[in-house]
C-alpha cells in the first residue's frame, strides 16, 4: 500500500464515536472527511484511496 501522509490538520480526533463515516479497508478504519479518506498511522494520519472498478453506463427506458 502506498504511504502518503495527510497534510491537513483537524480540530478533533477521529474515533469510532466521532460521527464521520467509517470504512474498514485493508486492515484499518478509514474516516471519510472533507471529500477524502484518511486513517491513523503511528503519530500521524495517512491519506487513503480505495480503488473501484470502471463504472458501467446503464440506460434506463
Amino acid at each position: 500500500m502506498e504511504h502518503k501522509e495527510h497534510s491537513g490538520l483537524h480540530k478533533h480526533e477521529h474515533s469510532l464515536a466521532c460521527g464521520h463515516t467509517k470504512i474498514m479497508h485493508d486492515g484499518h478504519i478509514d474516516y471519510v472527511h472533507n471529500g477524502h479518506l484518511h486513517h491513523k498511522h503511528n503519530d500521524h494520519w495517512d491519506e487513503c484511496v480505495i480503488p473501484v472498478n470502471k463504472p458501467t453506463v446503464m440506460h434506463v427506458s
